[in-house]
């Protein structure tokens, strides 16, 4: 009796299928056959590998990847690393390197290299026993996604040039979009197939070139609203009498023949005298 009453229940499951929650927010397909981007819905993603920088970095990184229109998901990852062991394996190394640079011709292009990689690492170890520096491995990644094949690649041009203005050397996830996507995930899997193209050494003074937390948008709290940005659609709230912001309350409009440039200043000042005088008016 109890084997049909089981058999019955599963004979319902199996009719109405089984369907939970994590299916409602799950895409209909993934195509993962093309190396250079993924296919998700329509849609197209490609990832963008940080690899390197320059150890003396002062601007913030990611400023101007945000202040773009180019639509991504950047995921930043630290780990650090045991100071103990750092200063230890440095120490080490640099006795080697030393001793190897001394007895070969300095001449040479690898006793070059050699010597770059003898004072890189006297400089780290100087600055975690002297200035209390901690190292760090930091690894950045960047997916892109557009609607295109046509506009994913320009953005990705476009987002490479950018980086190697500021001095940012790139690498496409070309065979490991993969990976790059699930890392950009609130997830935060950072497989370590990537891990060794992404990877830089990175010290505590570093780190605040890597700042994440960055707005392009314009917002004074006492502003009247301008409009919206075109470029992140975030709203424009100006206060344009803050003499401590500002050092004259004169603007410039630039608008082509009949775009209501007029209209706009008289709108502005209109809102401005009321709101000046407590009157909430729209």
């Amino acid at each position: 009796m109890i084997e049909k009453i089981l058999k019955k229940q599963n004979n319902i499951t199996y009719k109405n299928g089984l369907f939970k929650e994590i299916d409602e927010i799950s895409p209909s397909y993934i195509n993962l056959k093309n190396p250079k981007y993924i296919e998700m819905e329509e849609t197209y993603y490609s990832g963008i590998i940080i690899a390197n920088y320059y150890r003396e970095y002062n601007e913030l990184i990611l400023k101007k990847l945000i202040d773009t229109n180019i639509n991504m998901n950047i995921s930043i990852f630290y780990e650090k690393q045991d100071t103990y062991k750092t200063i230890r394996d440095l120490t080490y190394n640099i006795g080697n390197v030393g001793a190897n640079i001394k007895e070969n011709d300095e001449g040479r292009q690898d006793m070059e290299i050699a010597a770059f990689t003898y004072n890189d690492a006297k400089y780290i170890r100087k600055e975690m026993q002297i200035n209390n520096e901690e190292l760090y491995f930091l690894y950045i990644y960047i997916t892109i996604y557009a609607k295109d094949v046509s506009d994913l690649n320009y953005y990705l041009n476009k987002l490479e040039g950018l980086l190697e203005s500021m001095g940012l050397k790139t690498k496409k996830a070309n065979f490991r979009q993969e990976e790059v996507f699930l890392a950009c995930m609130p997830t935060g899997e950072n497989n370590f197939i990537i891990k060794n193209a992404a990877r830089r050494n990175v010290l505590t003074s570093g780190l605040v070139s890597t700042y994440p937390f960055i707005t392009s948008s314009i917002f004074d709290e006492e502003g009247i609203f301008i409009g919206t940005n075109i470029y992140n659609d975030s709203l424009i709230f100006i206060d344009r009498y803050n003499s401590e912001k500002y050092k004259n309350a004169n603007m410039c409009v630039f608008g082509t023949s009949g775009s209501r440039k007029i209209v706009l200043f008289k709108i502005i000042n209109f809102k401005v005298f009321n709101f000046r005088n407590g009157t909430i008016c729209n």
